[in-house]
């Protein structure tokens, strides 16, 4: 059996978690790094962003743009290490669409990804994201900027007015 026994660790892990992605889709992530320890690292296939600069540079460009996100998590289960570690799994399915909320019309999902967590909890007792790696299953055509950016070229100074480099579109089989 995957899950712990532990409902204050699956408790305080689920929200890093939904903290987290609500500050991703409420926030346009501008705090996202603060949830990494200063070395984390976040890996979604094959793009990995090292460090809390280089994760800030990724969501800062968030804010310039007009897309409204939702991250949805779902079969979340959290396991407990040597402490202060502690890993959390589950799937995460991505809801993409242009412009203000409302949004009128149905889409599917932009790309379902499994996810694992390693955390670490700080001397401030907070947990953090030590590794957070999302390994895509399903995308769609619509495809997220996680995937497209190319994570060497993102400067960790970035700041308004400069938007990241794209790369090709990945080729998932």
């Amino acid at each position: 059996m995957m899950d712990g026994d532990d409902p204050a660790l699956w408790h305080a892990l689920n929200r890093l978690m939904a903290n987290f992605w609500a500050d991703v889709d409420e926030n346009s992530g501008r705090e996202a790094h603060e949830f990494y320890a200063p070395d984390g690292v976040y890996a979604i296939g094959n793009s990995r962003f090292e460090g809390r600069k280089k994760i800030a540079a990724f969501y800062a460009r968030r804010a310039h743009g007009k897309i409204m996100t939702r991250h949805v998590l779902s079969n979340l289960r959290a396991v407990g290490d040597v402490e202060p570690c502690a890993r959390i799994m589950g799937i995460m399915s991505l809801y993409r669409a242009e412009g203000g909320s409302p949004f009128q019309g149905a889409r599917p999902p932009a790309m379902i990804a499994d996810f694992d967590a390693r955390c670490v909890l700080g001397s401030d007792r907070q947990w953090r994201f030590k590794t957070h790696v999302l390994r895509p299953f399903i995308v769609g055509n619509d495809l997220p900027a996680s995937i497209m950016i190319k994570p060497q070229t993102l400067d960790p100074t970035f700041a308004a007015g400069r938007a990241p480099t794209l790369g090709a579109a990945p080729k998932f089989s």
